[in-house]
């Protein structure tokens, strides 16, 4: 089944190609910095990052005339999301979109399955039985636990980056030296023949 075309209303319309044309002038011959810009203002503007094709339509609308590649646009979603799309809660399970209580509900299971694996754990134990210190030690270490998860995904965002970086840098110098290399390759056989 097909998804239904986006709609926005018209002030956030005109707000996403008013980003386009904004970072077009700002960033005239770097395609990055005004991907990075247009996905910047586009975020304020809908607090949402959409897919390739349609900040491509946008910049089509926009009368934005650079036509950067979706795999360039594609990077550059990347990067918005590892900023914008950040988990503020992350938790053990997947976290639930349907609302706040169950939200709530998957919150107190973690909980209570992060202090099962405490109870097993012998340094976990406190020598006055203090349910208020377990809770709170509880507490600590899935905050803890929470932070470096989200350290982790920021890494694997810059990670993801930087090799899509690489392969277009390779892609780049493969096509630069191929044809000169194949040149080579064929007076020499020639010479030698």
């Amino acid at each position: 089944m097909a998804r239904s075309a986006l709609k926005f209303d018209d002030a956030t319309y005109a707000a996403l190609l008013g980003a386009a044309r904004d970072a077009d002038a700002a960033h005239p011959h770097n395609n990055p910095a005004f991907l990075d810009a247009f996905l910047a203002d586009a975020w304020k503007a809908a607090h949402r990052i959409y897919g390739a094709q349609t900040y491509l339509r946008f910049m089509a609308q926009a009368g934005v005339t650079r036509r950067p590649s979706a795999g360039t646009v594609q990077k550059a979603i990347v990067r918005a999301r590892s900023i914008y799309e950040t988990p503020l809660a992350p938790a053990f399970g997947a976290l639930p979109a349907a609302g706040g209580s169950v939200w709530a509900q998957q919150l107190e299971q973690n909980l209570a399955r992060a202090m099962t694996l405490l109870d097993a754990m012998p340094e976990s134990h406190n020598a006055l039985g203090d349910g208020v210190a377990d809770v709170a030690d509880a507490m600590r270490r899935v905050q803890h636990l929470e932070r470096e998860n989200l350290e982790l995904r920021a890494r694997l965002a810059q990670m993801t980056v930087a090799a899509a970086y690489a392969r277009e840098a390779l892609g780049e110098t493969l096509t630069v030296f191929a044809p000169h290399a194949l040149q080579q390759v064929s007076s020499l056989s020639r010479h030698g023949a």
